[in-house]
């Protein structure tokens, strides 16, 4: 046989068996998986991918000690969760389920490292919302719903209701009355503000023209979002005509071009300008200043026209004259 045909061949049907192999497993998958070797903590399964399987030994340990596979046994088996070398397996039909072993495992570690979890608002109930987070009940108050919270008109639908957020888990653990979860989307919202405000700290100078959204308008001026901070636009500063109800000239949700001022961080103060990013219009002439302009420039004529001869020294000066009168 010629090596290089059967080198070729080996390649091929290497990777037709690996492009049949797993990446991966979602929470509680269940699979049929091949005892590779029964060991002292652990049975390693074959998982059909290119990582083994550890199912613990107490899930194949029956009420007398004894250890119920052996090598080569088929068994059915939900994956928990994906460490480093190897995909850990919980027994199928175990009295607490893969799933939920693997959804605990996700609240717990998001809880450990403040990380965000997908959340379905349920319906609202005394004091917040009932949301569902990795498959189990959660509570979310009406002070953790939103930074800014909105109250629904009446008769329109709850904006909440039926949707899908971020959530942080604010408190998690067991008593008597069973598993406590508290979850929070302001939270959320306040982390991913904190790292707008830390990028545009880097990124923004006084002097610099941007755009912004108008978020409030009050009697003192408006409130802009930059992208993560909101910066004043005084009165003054909002036109060049003369402001008395800033409303007149601005609303929620205007997108404005905006020159930055003055930047306090420490104060956390951004003074924006709206009117020294326009065309400054001109001031009007008063008849006399237009008089006046006039006969100046009946004078450069003149000048103009008779730039030689002692006449034109001559009538010049009178023309001078006539001016201070």
């Amino acid at each position: 046989m010629d090596k290089k045909a059967s080198m070729a061949d080996f390649a091929a049907l290497l990777d037709g068996q690996l492009k049949n192999y797993r990446k991966g497993f979602n929470p509680g998958d269940t699979v049929t998986a091949r005892v590779v070797r029964v060991g002292a903590t652990h049975v390693t399964l074959d998982v059909n991918a290119k990582m083994v399987g550890l199912l613990p030994i107490e899930d194949v340990t029956d009420a007398d000690g004894e250890i119920a596979v052996k090598r080569g046994d088929d068994i059915s088996v939900s994956f928990v969760s994906m460490q480093k070398d190897y995909f850990l397996f919980a027994k199928a039909d175990v009295a607490m389920s893969a799933a939920i072993v693997a959804e605990d495992q996700t609240i717990r570690h998001a809880f450990d490292h403040g990380l965000a979890l997908d959340g379905k608002v349920e319906k609202e109930v005394k004091g917040g919302y009932e949301v569902t987070v990795c498959g189990q009940r959660a509570f979310c108050p009406y002070s953790q719903m939103e930074r800014f919270r909105k109250p629904a008109a009446a008769g329109a639908d709850n904006p909440y209701v039926g949707q899908t957020f971020q959530f942080m888990v604010q408190e998690y653990g067991s008593d008597d009355r069973g598993t406590n979860l508290i979850v929070s989307r302001r939270a959320v919202q306040e982390k991913e503000l904190q790292t707008a405000k830390d990028y545009l700290r880097d990124t923004l100078d006084e002097g610099q023209t941007l755009n912004g959204t108008v978020v409030k308008v009050l009697n003192f001026g408006a409130f802009v979002d930059l992208g993560g901070v909101e910066g004043l636009v005084p009165v003054r500063e909002i036109s060049w005509d003369k402001v008395v109800n800033p409303a007149d000239f601005l609303k929620e949700g205007d997108l404005v071009t905006v020159k930055i001022l003055s930047l306090d961080w420490e104060r956390e103060r951004i003074s924006l300008s709206i009117r020294q990013c326009q065309a400054k219009p001109l001031k009007p002439r008063t008849p006399e200043e237009l008089a006046a302009e006039a006969e100046a420039q009946d004078v450069k004529d003149w000048m103009d026209a008779h730039k030689d001869g002692d006449a034109g020294f001559s009538s010049l000066s009178s023309a001078f004259d006539r001016l201070k009168l």
